[in-house]
């Protein structure tokens, strides 16, 4: 049977599907999230310099999960930096891996800096997380989370229950400055390898205020494919958008015959 393994991007962990992998399991498929060395889980470990140096840890992740015998029975989920990871992982482990789907992510080969990482919409939302916050006075808020959803949700970004959730993961698992930094610096430097025997899905959202979609159809030119745009979402993909993703990741998985199941 095949295993999707889910990641997250940058300073985040498994918690932020947000219910969307318990959507997946319940639709009947076989879903595993990991986390990041840095993040969650391994928020006391480091976090390498190199998307390359996250592999071994991320697989040891996976390896429990999957059957040692049964060949290509893994589809990597990527959002953002995951799906930097996901490109790291097929490079590393060709035979095991079956797909990649990769959401939102991007490459210092492919794209230019200042479309991987917007920085004019950035500090619309750190403006517009201050101005909430301040009307939030007292109530935990962080705002750093807040400035999160506001960049990176089309429709989340004012909801004070989900900044709440969020907020409080924060405070149980939180990603130190000095891993963050180390992840932005991972990013910056990942280039997209050659892959000839892996197919490869690139997602991204049409409202991305974090990287340009234009980041996704280069990744997509590169790996031969087209990039399948969504409409009015935004960089987390499967906050705003999990129906529609949903059914496009079951339009587009390859079975065990190699072929697209529908």
């Amino acid at each position: 049977m095949t295993t999707w393994v889910m990641l997250r991007g940058l300073m985040r962990d498994e918690r932020h599907w947000q219910g969307f992998a318990e959507r997946l399991v319940a639709s009947g498929e076989r879903v595993i999230t990991v986390d990041l060395p840095g993040n969650g889980r391994l928020a006391s470990e480091s976090s390498p310099k190199s998307i390359d140096g996250y592999c071994d840890s991320v697989w040891s992740q996976i390896a429990p999960h999957i059957n040692p015998f049964k060949g290509k029975s893994v589809v990597l989920i990527g959002l953002s930096m995951g799906g930097m990871t996901a490109l790291a992982l097929a490079s590393h482990y060709p035979d095991r891996i079956r797909q990649l789907v990769l959401l939102n992510s991007s490459a210092a080969n492919l794209s230019p800096w200042y479309r991987r990482f917007r920085l004019l919409p950035l500090f619309g939302a750190i403006m517009r997380a201050v101005r909430l916050k301040l009307t939030q006075l007292g109530s935990g808020l962080s705002l750093v989370e807040a400035c999160v959803l506001q960049y990176t949700s089309l429709y989340h970004g004012d909801d004070l229950a989900l900044i709440a959730n969020w907020s409080r993961w924060r405070g149980e698992r939180r990603t130190r400055l000095c891993n963050g930094v180390r992840q932005l610096i991972a990013c910056a430097r990942f280039q997209a390898p050659p892959l000839s025997s892996i197919p490869v899905v690139v997602i991204c959202a049409a409202d991305d205020k974090l990287a340009d979609p234009r980041c996704s159809q280069a990744l997509a030119s590169f790996y031969q494919t087209q990039a399948i745009v969504l409409p009015n979402c935004g960089h987390d993909i499967s906050l705003d958008a999990p129906e529609a993703l949903q059914a496009c990741l079951k339009a587009n998985l390859v079975a065990d015959g190699g072929k697209l199941s529908q």
